[in-house]
């Protein structure tokens, strides 16, 4: 009977409904296949930019949780758990940052290999989040396309039990994981190309949610130069050539050969390379000012032009 019950529920989910626009879809010529979908994939940043206003909200939350030393922690099971993944991991090359995390239904074996039935065990992830010392610092954004997987809402229970800020993403209006979240955040991105397939307009929206906190975060940390990556140590040649062209958008030098002096000079950190050059203060006191400022370039900028 309680099958019953959850499987009815399930199929009233906007996400699992069948598209009537995207039916015969098979019948196209691969052309028109592809043109189905990228007109489907274009609502998807119209009906996020309707959720800016909730969105704003848990960028605050999480900010004020990693200024006191918190972290960000993703969970999910299955895309979700993935997509968040994925997102703090971009954080570190991208920011210099180690305080974004992600903790998916089945661990580090799951990210590669399907364990679609873990996502039901509303026991599994208190203790992959005990495992990693969930603290009140921290902040547990639980991703859910459906807005009702257990893993998740065990997630939110235990997060509330530590006293972690608790943040939800799910793709439907009225997501059961929105009753045990602090912040909401409610993408209705109706049924899939391919029906129930929420790895795609729904995932589509989770990483754009995703990637729009995490970038906003970082900016209100002060882990960019308006909109310039900072934080960056030269790691390849790619990564050389990226942060000597950072190097001249963010002093207006264009002397190649001084800006590889510069970065030499620095240990290759660009962010202490550009405050010296735009301070005229020494490498040592740069990184005192970065230090002192938890990383925050804009406040060790402003520290040092006093």
């Amino acid at each position: 009977m309680n099958s019953i019950t959850v499987e009815s529920h399930i199929a009233e989910l906007s996400t699992e409904q069948r598209n009537p626009k995207s039916i015969g879809i098979a019948s196209l010529p691969t052309l028109g296949i592809l043109e189905t979908i990228n007109d489907f994939d274009q609502t998807v940043a119209t009906r996020v930019r309707a959720a800016l206003p909730v969105i704003e909200r848990a960028v605050s939350l999480i900010t004020e949780r990693l200024e006191a030393g918190g972290r960000l922690v993703y969970t999910g099971a299955g895309t979700s758990g993935r997509l968040g993944i994925m997102d703090a991991a971009e954080c570190s090359p991208t920011y210099g940052v180690s305080n974004v995390m992600g903790v998916m239904a089945g661990g580090r074996d799951a990210v590669f290999k399907a364990r679609e039935m873990l996502e039901d065990e509303r026991n599994g992830a208190p203790s992959e989040l005990e495992s990693i010392g969930l603290s009140p610092k921290d902040v547990l954004f639980a991703v859910a396309a459906s807005g009702r997987t257990p893993y998740c809402i065990g997630a939110l229970e235990y997060a509330k039990k530590t006293g972690a800020g608790r943040i939800s993403l799910a793709c439907n209006k009225g997501a059961v994981i929105s009753g045990y979240a602090e912040v909401a955040i409610e993408i209705d991105t109706g049924p899939e190309v391919i029906m129930g397939s929420t790895r795609m307009k729904a995932g589509t929206a989770e990483k754009l949610v995703m990637n729009m906190v995490s970038t906003a975060v970082m900016i209100k940390l002060g882990r960019t130069y308006d909109n310039l990556m900072i934080k960056l140590h030269c790691q390849n040649h790619k990564g050389l050539n990226r942060t000597l062209r950072l190097f001249r958008e963010a002093t207006g030098i264009n002397d190649l050969e001084y800006a590889r002096n510069a970065l030499g000079k620095s240990d290759g950190r660009l962010e202490i390379a550009v405050l010296v050059e735009l301070t005229g203060a020494q490498k040592e006191n740069a990184e005192q000012a970065l230090e002192t400022s938890g990383g925050n370039f804009t406040r060790a900028l402003t520290m040092l032009k006093k």
